[in-house]
């Protein structure tokens, strides 16, 4: 798992593409309270606080992976 912490939105998501979803690995979740029942629209004006599982686990096709984010100055 690429350390996701503290990148926006869009470049978490950038690099979980290219170094896992994009071999073959799991989907990522994207999780925030504020936005649950709407659809984030400028991921690059939200943080990644939190990640799981943390930086540098390995990860299986069935591994959930999972990042909170908060509006950008928030975590």
């Amino acid at each position: 798992m690429p350390n996701l912490r503290g990148l926006s939105l869009a470049d978490a998501q950038a690099l979980y593409d290219t170094t896992v979803k994009d071999a073959g690995g799991p989907q990522l979740e994207v999780i925030n309270a504020y936005v649950e029942s709407w659809t984030i629209r400028a991921p690059s004006m939200w943080d990644v606080c939190k990640q799981q599982p943390a930086a540098g686990k390995s990860l299986s096709a069935k591994t959930w992976t999972a990042i909170a984010v908060n509006k950008r100055g928030d975590c």
